[in-house]
């Protein structure tokens, strides 16, 4: 059974690079750190949604993807308190 809270980190993670990608790096390039973590995260989280609807998610899939959510999450907040 997929649940989709475990989307909610990857939402916030996309939405937090992509805010940086704008205010901050002034969308200058998509070879940026920034685009590219969130398009990885837009990646894993439809990589989540596609095993899930197929039901080819492995056992402990949503454990993993779940940790995968938090940790691009917690690199988001922190690329935004860097310069």
């Amino acid at each position: 059974m997929s649940h989709s809270i475990i989307l909610v980190p990857f939402i916030f993670a996309f939405l937090t690079f992509v805010l940086r990608f704008y205010a901050r790096e002034r969308a200058a390039s998509m070879a940026n750190p920034s685009f590219l973590l969130a398009l990885l995260t837009v990646l894993v989280a439809g990589t989540y949604l596609f095993l899930g609807v197929i039901e080819m998610l492995p056992a402990y899939g949503e454990a993993g993807f779940g940790l995968a959510g938090v940790a691009l999450l917690v690199l988001a907040v922190a690329r935004m308190f860097m310069i």
